[in-house]
């Protein structure tokens, strides 16, 4: 194909445009069946008949997802990760392109437009980060997060329409905003890219994402992370030098019996009828969703319940992992709708599995008290459901109620003794103050499961804030057998080595510098926003943003001067994030932040415009 040779986001749109309408078919019919090729490892685009199916030309469901989004970027164009599924062969992916950009020869399309993910004539801020961007705390983070307080702020300072995009996930470190930023670049094409990030760096201690990669670390058991939990917040800290930046601690040499054990638990209501019927095509995609989704593949599992849900689109699970996994791979603006489909059909008919499932969507989602008023109806029926013993344990957690929390979590166990219940158990218990009993409750949980790696992860999370010294004086009196407390030990001497907090800043810093120059060069502003609390990973943003000359919102220290003491508790939710008030102040300080950089965006269109029309 003959054009501009570029390869930047949107190239092969704008080689299309160059074209006579006559010749963009077979162009694309080229070029993609080239694409197809090479992505496949095919001898030759000949090899590629228009005509034959995905499936026939050997793609699989994740190959899917992958192939759509090198497709979404070079056509600068927002696009479905069912897109193959919707369209099952080159032939009709191509009609459907054509038509989507308007470059079919049809009616008013002769003149090529641009196409976005945000409607014409809207300027677009797009927010990445963690929790505090996600906007737990909040009444509702779709409507009173900050990026939803920044929306409505900007415009009507500017009298323009600016849309701020949330793609913000509870959880998320460096390493996870970084794998996500290319794709989220290509959909919306934003002016500005607002960065938060850090807090949950030396928690999960990433290690450097490769060039290329697009693998997620991010384990989502600890989206929620209270902010006022000592540590699980807290200063990034260690002696420089003593890591190289995403180096590994040392692996553990490991027999047989560090095997993890596997169980499974039945709950008390596996065999009462729910409302959908599941066919042997949706149940191997949802069976091979949640199998992707344990194993971190959150773009695969994603890919598998979009395919369940093309299968029985009336099924309260399928709905529920769509929140969640879009949730996860930042797209929250699409796990909407299944949200309210939640809703509608739980306010129909109160049955039990449409309300299990609906109070953990909203768990999830942020929403607490929502998901604590559902799962306390469902349990007043059917009291014997772990799962919703769990997810009521969790919001009661995140609500400040902690000795409720206690209590429905030991009912979550007695009925349901998995992994996530333990989990859960000792993060409420460190809400209560009772850090010992926290750790205790990794060990009971290492001695049911015998999993290293979950017991380490949840160590970790404790170490920034535990001395070591208690992490072993608690495995002294532990009651468990000594070769279990051998394991144990071995662990716990492997994750004090490993938590190494300037190992984690340096790996930080590295991530932030090509979060910058990825929105630069996408043609977007990036601009560093810090916590609306003291952190030291603010300092490492704060000396990149000095270094690559980018903007930097000093939010912990405008939100101290405009709180008064005695109000900051006002402002903040029970975990310690901010409320609704709090994350309106955070808007109006970024609005502040973004002045200028807003200002000239403004200036750029409107010239542009005027331009295009004197043309």
């Amino acid at each position: 194909m003959t054009g501009p040779a570029d390869s930047g986001p949107g190239a092969l749109r704008r080689r299309l445009q160059c074209l006579p309408a006559a010749q963009r078919r077979l162009a694309l019919l080229h070029e993609l069946a080239s694409r197809v090729a090479r992505f496949l490892s095919l001898p030759a685009a000949d090899a590629v008949q228009p005509s034959s199916s995905w499936r026939e030309l050997g793609f699989d469901s994740l190959q899917a997802v992958d192939f759509r989004s090198e497709l979404a970027a070079q056509l600068a164009l927002p696009l479905r990760s069912t897109l193959l599924f919707e369209h099952p062969d080159l032939d009709r992916l191509v009609t459907h392109l054509l038509a989507v950009l308007q470059l079919d020869g049809a009616p008013g399309s002769t003149a090529p437009k641009p196409v976005t993910a945000i409607p014409a004539g809207q300027e677009v801020v797009l927010c990445v980060g963690d929790s505090g961007t996600y906007g737990i705390g909040s009444s509702n983070p779709a409507t009173h997060s900050y990026p939803a307080a920044l929306q409505i702020l900007l415009r009507e300072r500017t009298k323009r329409d600016w849309t701020v995009v949330n793609s913000a996930l509870p959880g998320h470190n460096s390493r996870d905003v970084l794998d996500l930023l290319p794709s989220q670049l290509a959909e919306f094409l934003p002016r500005v890219v607002c960065v938060t990030v850090g807090a949950n760096d030396l928690r999960s201690c990433p290690e450097l994402l490769p060039e290329g990669s697009t693998a997620h670390t991010i384990d989502h058991r600890e989206s929620h992370v209270p902010r006022h939990m000592p540590g699980l917040s807290a200063a990034l800290r260690g002696k420089p030098g003593d890591r190289e930046p995403g180096a590994a601690a040392v692996p553990m040499a490991r027999g047989p019996e560090w095997a993890p054990r596997h169980l499974l638990f039945r709950s008390a209501y596996d065999n009462q009828p729910v409302k959908w019927q599941a066919t042997p095509e949706s149940q191997a995609h949802k069976e091979e969703g949640w199998r992707r989704d344990e194993a971190n593949d959150v773009r695969g599992a994603l890919a598998e319940f979009e395919l369940a849900f093309a299968a029985v689109a009336d099924d309260a699970q399928t709905r529920q992992m769509l929140v969640f996994l879009y949730l996860k791979n930042g797209r929250s603006e699409a796990a909407a709708p299944h949200l309210q489909w939640l809703i509608d059909s739980w306010a129909r008919d109160q049955d039990f599995a449409t309300g299990s499932r609906l109070a953990m969507a909203f768990e999830q989602c942020g929403r607490s008290q929502d998901a604590h008023e559902v799962a306390v109806k469902v349990l007043a029926r059917d009291p014997e459901d772990g799962l919703t013993w769990r997810c009521r344990a969790e919001s009661e957690l995140h609500l400040g109620r902690y000795e409720e929390a206690s209590q429905s979590i030991a009912e979550a166990i007695r009925l349901l003794p998995d992994r996530w219940s333990y989990f859960w158990r000792h993060m409420i218990h460190f809400g209560l103050g009772n850090v010992d009993a926290a750790i205790q409750t990794i060990y009971d949980a290492y001695v049911v499961f015998n999993d290293a790696k979950v017991a380490a992860d949840d160590l970790r999370a404790l170490a920034a804030s535990v001395a070591g010294s208690r992490l072993r004086s608690v495995l002294a009196v532990s009651p468990c057998e000594p070769d279990v407390q051998a394991r144990l030990a071995q662990i716990v001497e492997d994750v004090l080595a490993s938590t190494d907090g300037a190992a984690a800043a340096n790996v930080l810093s590295a991530h932030l510098r090509r979060i910058a120059t990825l929105a630069r060069n996408a043609g977007a502003t990036p601009v560093f926003v810090s916590y609306h609390f003291k952190q030291m990973s603010e300092d490492v943003m704060r000396t990149v943003a000095s270094e690559l000359e980018v903007a930097f919102v000093d939010m912990s220290q405008l939100f101290e001067q405009q709180v008064a003491p005695r109000r900051r508790a006002e402002m903040q939710a029970p975990d310690g994030h901010c409320n609704d008030e709090g994350y309106r102040l955070m808007a109006a300080i970024v609005a502040d932040g973004l002045q200028d950089i807003v200002a000239a965006a403004s200036s750029s269109s409107t010239h542009s415009g005027a331009a295009a029309s004197s043309a």
